[in-house]
């Protein structure tokens, strides 16, 4: 987790101030199923501790990964915060808390960091709701440029696909962490797998979602999809719900 602190520092000295809230992602391999439980257990330890209770602000996503290409990821944190500066006070107070180091200590010793990314969260589009656990997540390649007549492909696909779609979708960008194959990300959330299968049963033959496919080719370059689910959410203090609609409570 020396990685996760020195990116921290990193990303702390940025002159960049983001009026959209962020989630951080932690991709990590766990290596057996047993470390995978430890780490399950652990998470579960800090969450459930009245530092956390008293110093966390946001929703935490213990993800796994079902599909995920050629990434040697088997799991994923996705740390949804209201703002880049409320991570960077949880990040602090998690290194200097026994019950940070005591959470840190059982991550190192059961899993191998794959990679870090900072997302800002664009806009959310469908039906937000915390029962969504299912996710896919489609990576592309866009220039800054192209940005609102993106988000313009969404908005439009939303009003066309709202009485039928039973899920939810969200468009980031990448802030830090970014590669060669990523600049944004389509996140596309369901509450079952049922209901992600039936969906994707019917795009083939779906006029609004091949019209939206087919203005987004002539925009971005679309890099890579994964799916996973959430294995443990931890949403006390804010939900998802909150974050994507960006209703945080003051």
């Amino acid at each position: 987790m020396k990685n996760i602190i020195i990116f921290t520092l990193l990303f702390l000295s940025s002159t960049f101030v983001f009026a959209n809230p962020v989630w951080v992602q932690y991709d990590f391999n766990a290596g057996t199923p047993q470390n995978a439980s430890n780490i399950v257990a652990a998470t579960d330890k800090l969450m459930s501790s009245s530092f956390a209770k008293k110093n966390f602000k946001g929703s935490l996503h213990l993800n796994a990964w079902i599909a995920n290409g050629n990434s040697e990821a088997t799991h994923s944190f996705a740390v949804l915060q209201p703002s880049l500066t409320e991570h960077e006070k949880w990040m602090n107070s998690l290194q200097s808390d026994q019950a940070g180091q005591d959470f840190f200590t059982v991550l190192y010793e059961n899993s191998t960091p794959v990679f870090q990314r900072v997302n800002s969260f664009i806009q959310t589009y469908g039906n937000p709701s915390n029962e969504d656990v299912y996710w896919e997540v489609h990576k592309f390649v866009a220039k800054p440029s192209d940005l609102e007549e993106i988000i313009d492909s969404h908005a439009d696909m939303d009003s066309r696909i709202k009485d039928n779609f039973p899920g939810q979708f969200g468009l980031s960008a990448v802030s830090f962490g970014s590669e060669p194959d990523v600049t944004h990300l389509l996140t596309v959330g369901f509450s079952s797998m049922a209901e992600l299968e039936s969906w994707e049963d019917s795009v083939a033959t779906n006029g609004p979602v091949q019209h939206f496919l087919e203005e987004m080719d002539d925009l971005v370059t679309w890099t890579g999809s994964g799916v996973l689910f959430n294995a443990r959410v931890y949403d006390s203090a804010s939900d998802l719900e909150q974050f994507v609609t960006k209703d945080f409570e003051e």
